[in-house]
């Protein structure tokens, strides 16, 4: 069953969501002009989406609100959101790490311990108990070594994922590739030693979700195109799976679409392909039989679109906004969505 709603506010791309409850937090993005002409603006607002009344509230947030931004990472743990990363067409890639107390309705930035990741957007991040996993992205390099997978390109191909190339002082940009881990208790960052190699591709705009004690990614852009390969993560282990032998119709390449662990399952919606073409099919994947299923939602469902958030809640899968309709004219996506959907988990079985 799905249901769809829509918000009092324009439509966006690039925001971030969590659930905490029967509650849906929306952080940020990039919104579409309200009238012919205007420019797309970031945004830094929080509004919340009850499950019970099926409404949406701005949030009245008191404290330091972080800087308007899109394509960053929000992640719950408990009743606390942790806001890192993402990107502003006037500051530049961000670093920051923010707390939201959905008790209080209010943001604090956070000092931390440790080897932050560099400044970066297009990251995921995913909560396994009180701590978060943080891999990939896209943002500024300042170590020669890093970057000599850019050098030789001068092909706006490689860079039509970045919303402005806007450099920041001394910069090259490039993808990356590297595992931190946040943990919130002490407030410090770290980075697990891999013991084996698999090490998926530098990429940005690709799917992550958590599995029990797995991390799961598909997908994204790297060096060389948008990509469909599948790669999974044991904490315990700390060895990314290289026997990995996948069944069923494996999706087709892409980025900025989402993979949100329903159950013991990965539910992949969206993305835009290689053709820069947006996806509007919903394909599962099953990480005890390591099979890719294509699934049919009844009823209604949510048009072809990425930069989206899909975040599931109490049993279903919330779907809200993005865009579609990619123009290589204007190297920007024409629809900006405002609706929202509920599709219940049986849906995915």
């Amino acid at each position: 069953m799905v249901s769809n709603t829509s918000t009092n506010y324009s439509g966006r791309e690039g925001q971030v969501a969590c659930s905490v409850a029967r509650k849906i937090y929306v952080f940020g993005g990039v919104e579409q002009g309200l009238d012919l002409g205007d420019e797309p603006k970031e945004l830094n607002d929080m509004t919340v989406f009850d499950l019970d009344t099926a409404k949406w509230t701005p949030v009245n947030a008191h404290g330091t609100l972080p800087p308007a931004r899109s394509a960053s990472s929000l992640v719950a743990v408990g009743t606390k959101l942790y806001l890192f990363g993402g990107l502003s067409h006037i500051s530049g890639w961000f670093d920051d790490l923010f707390l939201f107390d959905t008790e209080t309705n209010t943001w604090s930035p956070l000092e931390t311990e440790g080897s932050r990741p560099r400044s970066r957007d297009k990251l995921q991040g995913v909560s396994v108990g009180s701590q978060i996993y943080y891999f990939g992205g896209f943002g500024p390099k300042t170590d020669e070594a890093e970057v000599d997978d850019l050098e030789g390109s001068d092909d706006d191909e490689e860079y039509e994922d970045i919303p402005e190339s806007k450099e920041q002082e001394g910069a090259e940009f490039g993808w990356f590739n590297d595992l931190y881990v946040l943990d919130t208790e002490n407030l410090k960052w770290s980075q697990p030693l891999q013991m084996n190699l698999g090490v998926p591709t530098q990429r940005a705009a690709h799917g992550m979700c958590a599995i029990g004690r797995n991390l799961v990614i598909f997908g994204g852009r790297d060096i060389e195109d948008r990509q469909n390969d599948l790669h999974i993560f044991n904490i315990d282990s700390r060895k990314w799976q290289t026997d990995l032998q996948v069944e069923g119709p494996v999706p087709a390449p892409r980025s900025f679409h989402t993979l949100t662990a329903v159950g013991n399952k990965a539910v992949l919606f969206g993305g835009r392909g290689r053709d820069n073409k947006h996806f509007d099919a919903f394909e599962v994947f099953d990480i005890e039989t390591k099979q890719w299923t294509p699934v049919t939602i009844n009823g209604e469902k949510p048009a072809a679109r990425g930069q989206h958030c899909a975040v599931a809640v109490d049993g279903s899968l919330f779907v809200f906004g993005g865009s579609g309709e990619f123009s290589s004219d204007t190297m920007q996506c024409q629809t900006f969505f405002t609706d929202a959907f509920l599709i219940k988990a049986d849906e995915f079985s």
